[in-house]
């Protein structure tokens, strides 16, 4: 309701803290409210704050229940700031001190700190927020979300204790009893010192205890009521299979046969673990004991024997150069030395890694993928799927990715090219641009939504905006005769053609028992064919995925740290749009560059070549510096 009615005039800056912040994005744009600016981050953690602009709006959410973020505080917005701040409080309300200094519209459920019964809500405004209803926006809203009578005015009978439809009397009158409680109980400072000592309870157990650990890694960005774990294990046995999800899972389901806790169960996109209320109306005794029943359920569901280690957060450690082993290295770089212990993965705060002809071949994880994505989240290092693939939302291809065998634990590991483009797509729809798109329909209303103005490119005979998703599940050549027709006519017509916004870039790929196939960007080099006998300028395109910029530069925002490794196949995409992104890199050449020799040109050489992925944890990696001399030899030895 409050997005509807207030959002509009200004841009709006939205903070991805948690799934239900994700969710409202998700709305804005599918609503096409304002134009919005996201901010990400690596799970478990609060998206930077320093790059505000104050004249936009902003939307966040106080307290994440399902990642167990909440805001380390509320001092980067300003007082004086043009924008407004919807704050989602549901589960904050009661339960966290809120600073509505810097806060125009809160919006709270009965349900959830003073477990009411039926989850009303309830919405707070401002008096610059009660001015931003008066202007009123252009867009309709629906009666039952208005808040404004029907002369435009603000509808205040809301405020005077008016309801939209018949609430539960039941739930009117518990709602009360609550309220009673808490004053009986001391009132709002009573209810924070309550929250207080839950979690006191909760941290004094995670730090005593070697296999649990918090999914929140920063401390300042932690809920104290929302508490949310994850396991925290020694890397498995050659050979084992039980994983985090089923332990965790074979936990949960001895606990409820005994009575002992109830839907505890991570959230959908959290790493398996657990996630417990410690709200104001939980006594802190029994969160002590529920650390008993949980201590004894692990011990039920894992055997005896089983090795733990406690992996901790660590702040990213300085930077410093990774000397490989010399009786590993090429002739190049005999003269290297490490320590044993040294690793690449160890040097970066973060690994990205390529999808296709890295991790996945079609639809199948190739050989050592799954085994490495394992380890790393054993280890806690973050890493992403950095991925051209734009034949679906991030939720589709993370989807697709778990269901090859890799075992990712959070759709936020996912940065697609589509993903990274939607923000710019929409740009162009809500400025009343035609855009079509080359790819399935199903791909694109996947990833943008349905849009009036947004068609697919051989059902439609203009458009001003091309925008290049995917060629799975469609008729690519007959697509490509359409398009080249279109931008023939429009440079005949009007001397200019359309703009290109470019998702996925990749111009070929691996395919299936080694061959090559053309990716959806050949349709760029078919047009500067098909339009120069016409004379026609350059195409000037966007390009969204790699080797654009724009797609690494949304990995070092969800990372917080621009100290990553890139790791792909192709130098043309993964190495060159890393390298132009300041990032090291590592070529692997069981991809595209299977082949022993690697040539240079604008695409650059990559800081590392291996044969394998096993390689990152090894310590036998190179420098690569690519010499016209260059033996076969050479790269065969390395």
């Amino acid at each position: 309701m409050a997005l509807q009615n207030l959002l509009g005039p200004f841009p709006v800056e939205t903070f991805l803290s948690d799934s239900f912040s994700k969710y409202w994005a998700n709305e804005i744009d599918t609503l096409a409210l304002a134009s919005q600016r996201r901010h990400n981050c690596a799970y478990g953690d609060f998206p930077r704050t320093n790059r505000i602009d104050p004249n936009h709006d902003i939307v966040l959410v106080l307290n994440g229940t399902s990642s167990g973020v909440c805001p380390p505080d509320l001092d980067w917005i300003l007082p004086d700031r043009a924008g407004l701040v919807i704050a989602d409080a549901v589960s904050a309300a009661f339960t966290r001190p809120i600073d509505y200094d810097r806060t125009d519209v809160l919006c709270w459920s009965w349900q959830k700190a003073l477990g009411g019964e039926g989850g009303h809500g309830m919405i707070a405004l401002s008096p610059r927020a009660q001015a931003r209803l008066k202007v009123g926006g252009g867009k309709p809203v629906a009666r039952l979300m208005s808040l404004h009578n029907a002369d435009g005015s603000v509808n205040k009978a809301f405020f005077g204790g008016r309801t939209i439809s018949t609430p539960s009397m039941f739930a009117v009158a518990d709602i009360h009893s609550a309220l009673d409680w808490a004053e009986g109980c001391g009132g709002l400072p009573a209810l924070l010192n309550r929250v207080a000592n839950n979690y006191a309870v909760m941290a004094d157990w995670v730090d005593s205890t070697p296999w649990i650990d918090w999914i929140c890694t920063n401390p300042a960005a932690r809920s104290t009521c929302s508490i949310t774990l994850r396991l925290v294990r020694d890397q498995l046995a050659v050979g084992e299979t039980e994983d985090d999800g089923k332990i965790a899972g074979g936990m949960i389901r001895l606990l409820e046969a005994e009575g002992a806790a109830f839907d505890i169960w991570s959230y959908g996109d959290a790493p398996p673990g657990f996630r417990i209320w410690a709200g104001p109306t939980v006594e802190t005794d029994d969160l002590a004991i529920l650390c008993e029943w949980l201590a004894w359920a692990y011990s039920e569901t894992c055997e005896a024997s089983m090795p733990v280690v406690r992996h901790r957060y660590f702040p990213p450690s300085k930077a410093r150069v990774v000397q490989p082993r010399t009786e590993s290295a090429c002739p190049l770089t005999a003269a290297l030395e490490s320590p044993s212990a040294q690793t690449l993965a160890n040097c970066y705060d973060a690994i990205l890694f390529d999808a296709m002809g890295v991790l996945i071949s079609e639809n199948e994880a190739l050989p050592g993928a799954a085994d490495i994505l394992a380890r790393l989240n054993m280890s806690g290092q973050p890493y992403y799927i950095v991925t051209n693939i734009s034949s679906g939302s991030d939720d589709t291809i993370f989807a697709r990715l778990c269901r090859a065998g890799l075992p990712i634990p959070a759709v936020d590991r996912i940065v697609s090219a589509g993903g990274v483009a939607r923000h710019r797509v929409l740009e162009e729809v809500a400025a009343g641009r035609l855009v079509s798109y080359v790819g399935s329909a199903h791909a694109a209303h996947d990833v943008f939504g349905k849009h009036p103005n947004l068609h697919c490119a051989d059902m439609v005979e203009t458009f001003d905006t091309l925008v290049v998703i995917d060629d799975e599940g469609f008729d690519f050549k007959r697509a490509a005769d359409h398009i080249l027709s279109i931008f023939q006519r429009r440079l005949v017509e009007t001397g200019e053609m359309p703009r290109m916004i470019v998702a996925n870039a990749d111009i070929i790929y691996p395919s299936k028992n080694g061959s090559l196939a053309f990716g959806p960007s050949i349709i760029g080099p078919m047009l500067k064919a098909g339009l120069a006998p016409f004379g026609a300028p350059p195409i000037v395109a966007e390009v969204m995925g790699k080797p654009g910029r724009a797609i690494f530069e949304e990995c070092i925002a969800r990372a917080g740290t621009d100290r990553l490794l890139m790791v792909g196949d192709q130098l043309d995409t993964d190495i060159k749009g890393a390298k132009a992104a300041g990032l090291d890199t590592v070529l692997v050449t069981n991809g595209l560059n299977r082949c022993g020799e690697l040539r240079q040109g604008n695409s650059g050489s990559p800081d590392y070549v291996a044969k394998n992925l096993n390689q990152i944890f090894d310590g036998i990696l190179f420098p690569h510096r690519i010499r016209s001399a260059m033996h076969s030899s050479t790269i065969d030895q390395a």
